[in-house]
């Protein structure tokens, strides 16, 4: 290591004489799908029904499905729903299995509807209802432990320092192959060219060990307002204000699998904190067909989110010498915005009279039409994400969402709930995804309700599958990543 010296002194004094921005564009297409990619929560009744209440309505979690439900108000209605979460993620690579839970509180919906009689016969009651819904809870944690690999990610690192002197690095790579040359794990080549590098595990491959932490949510604040023509048409429309929180810390060790060589272990940890906020758009109507028919059709425009994402890496190297190195790369700091894709929600429901009702909606979604963008003052030369876009366009594709309710009523006060919802992958058929990547959900909830008040709750279980690499696909086969989110929530309201 000591004839490294004077290439790291050079390095030094020439990066004091560099001019220009070290700034990296960490954001990609997994960021578009991460705010898009939500689930049909709110009230205990509606998440029973497995989310199907879009012909449906005099329910506070009317406002995320189709609007309109809340024309069929009659009275004023103040709920909270709350309760716990929990995510399972089981990683299999390679045949190695890591399993990990993380388990939150979370509070899903909670609102107020306040109805105002009109002197309009045909138009006799309209109301105005604000309510704050989680839409996505991105609590979890992924891990796996001493995974033999024939690769490592300095390999990774290798190959994006290839090509550029040590000075430069800093500039290439702030936040990769910098930090392995300044902690020894990359070296010069030995065929005395400036821009060759080789790794520290250059041979033999590495037992690799990844953990994954995250927490956040996708909250969306929906002020609406609704009424019904002559009780056969309803209408409803929101603004919905869209509040996002998400961290991650991901740590990345090594050690490599042949006992001969210098390195003992080394470690790349990443770190992500995310804040934005945003606001989109509902509109939907309802039909009472017949007396035992509702039809129901809503349309959610793009989510426009600004966020502003704070990256740094640290990597950490340790010799069988004794010889220990830690590094740090630039704090980055990054303004920009995430256009969702729209939806359209189509519904019909069966009323039994007084004994029960059944519910199917249809949800269409294209992931494909996402986008990335840089903010609105950001300049006339920032970066576009035109590359981002592209992979976003190529990787993702139309998702449908089927689900279906029932609720029965059992003597006077109480009702049973059961629903299952079947999304489709949310990729496209071309970006060859070889997990099951349909996400598939069960419900079941009781509830008690009297004139003035109501106590519901629910079990919610939903589980889907996703490709994983630990590091580049090029350098690795895909694993296979299964979640398991499971909820149980509990509503308490008043009529009013």
């Amino acid at each position: 290591m000591k004839t490294r010296t004077l290439l790291r002194t050079a390095a030094a004094g020439l990066l004091l004489a560099a001019v220009g921005p070290h700034t990296a564009y960490a954001q990609n297409e997994i960021d578009i799908l991460r705010y898009s990619y939500q689930e049909a929560l709110g009230s205990t009744r509606t998440m029973a029904m497995g989310g199907a209440f879009g012909a449906l309505g005099a329910d506070l979690s009317s406002l995320n499905g189709n609007p309109a439900g809340i024309g069929m108000y009659r009275r004023g209605d103040a709920s909270l729903t709350a309760g716990f979460a929990s995510k399972k993620a089981k990683v299999n690579i390679n045949g190695q299995i890591g399993n990990a839970n993380q388990l939150a509180g979370s509070t899903t919906n909670l609102g107020i509807a306040l109805s105002y009689p009109s002197v309009n016969p045909d138009w006799p009651v309209t109301t105005l209802a604000i309510t704050s819904t989680r839409r996505a809870n991105f609590n979890e944690k992924i891990e796996i432990e001493d995974a033999s690999l024939d690769a490592s990610l300095l390999d990774a690192f290798l190959a994006a320092a290839m090509g550029t002197v040590p000075p430069d690095l800093y500039n290439r790579a702030p936040f990769t192959s910098n930090l392995a040359w300044e902690t020894y794990l990359l070296d010069p080549h030995p065929n005395n060219d400036p821009t060759a590098y080789i790794s520290a595990i250059p041979e033999g491959g590495a037992y690799a060990t990844k953990t994954i932490e995250r927490s956040g949510h996708l909250n969306e604040t929906n002020i609406g307002l609704g009424s019904g023509l002559n009780e056969r048409l309803y209408i409803g429309a929101s603004i919905g204000i869209v509040s996002v929180e998400f961290e991650e810390t991901s740590i990345h060790k090594e050690r490599p699998r042949l006992d001969s060589l210098a390195l003992s272990e080394w470690e790349f940890q990443e770190m992500l904190a995310v804040e934005g906020s945003g606001i989109n758009f509902k509109v939907g109507a309802t039909l009472a067909v017949t007396d035992w028919l509702r039809a129901g059709l809503a349309y959610h425009t793009r989510s426009r989110i600004t966020l502003t994402d704070e990256y740094s890496t640290t990597v950490r190297s340790a010799f069988n010498t004794g010889e220990t190195y830690d590094y740090n790369s630039p704090f980055n700091r990054l303004e920009y915005v995430i256009h969702t894709p729209s939806r359209l929600i189509a519904s019909a429901a069966f009323v039994m009279g007084k004994a029960g009702i059944v519910s199917v909606d249809y949800e269409r979604v294209d992931y494909g039409t996402g986008t990335l963008n840089a903010s609105a003052f950001s300049g006339p030369s920032a970066y576009d994400f035109a590359s981002e876009n592209a992979a976003a366009a190529a990787l993702y594709g139309t998702s449908h969402i089927a689900r279906v309710g029932c609720e029965f009523r059992v003597q006077r006060a109480w009702r049973v709930r059961a629903g299952a919802s079947f999304e489709t992958s949310p990729f496209s058929p071309a970006a060859d995804v070889v997990a099951d990547a349909n996400r598939y959900t069960g419900s079941f909830g009781i509830g008690h309700r009297t004139e003035n008040w109501y106590f519901e709750g629910t079990y919610r279980r939903s589980v889907y599958q996703n490709d994983i690499y630990l590091f580049s696909p090029d350098l690795l086969d895909a694993g296979r990543l299964q979640k398991t989110h499971g909820m149980v929530v509990a509503t308490v309201g008043f009529r009013m």
